[in-house]
């Protein structure tokens, strides 16, 4: 995990500011390029999104956060597909990572 990734989502998890970079927390939503990628919502859950953008980048961010949570890393890309678990998912869909109970999703 690159350093940019650990500090924010680490950060993020914990629910506390920070910005490394290009990427960058309140504590409530994570940031890349200024793209909602990641936010804890007022239930508890945890969303995640690609925001549009299947970058390496994007996906190392949101692996990265999915590793903290203890879910491992979750998003990767085939044939210009993207997938999360062994999904594909779209760009711009909203994948809940953990649900209000604190669970993760199946």
């Amino acid at each position: 995990m690159r350093k940019v990734t650990r500090e924010t989502v680490e950060a993020f998890v914990a629910g506390k500011s920070r910005t490394v970079g290009n990427t960058t927390t309140d504590g409530t939503v994570l940031l890349l390029h200024g793209n909602r990628i990641a936010e804890r919502m007022p239930d508890g859950s945890i969303m995640a999104t690609l925001a549009g953008w299947g970058s390496p980048t994007t996906r190392e961010r949101l692996n990265g956060l999915c590793e903290s949570l203890g879910l491992g890393r979750l998003f990767h890309q085939s044939k210009h597909v993207q997938f999360f678990r062994d999904k594909p998912v779209g760009v711009n869909d909203t994948i809940v990572l953990v649900r209000p109970d604190g669970k993760p999703t199946d």
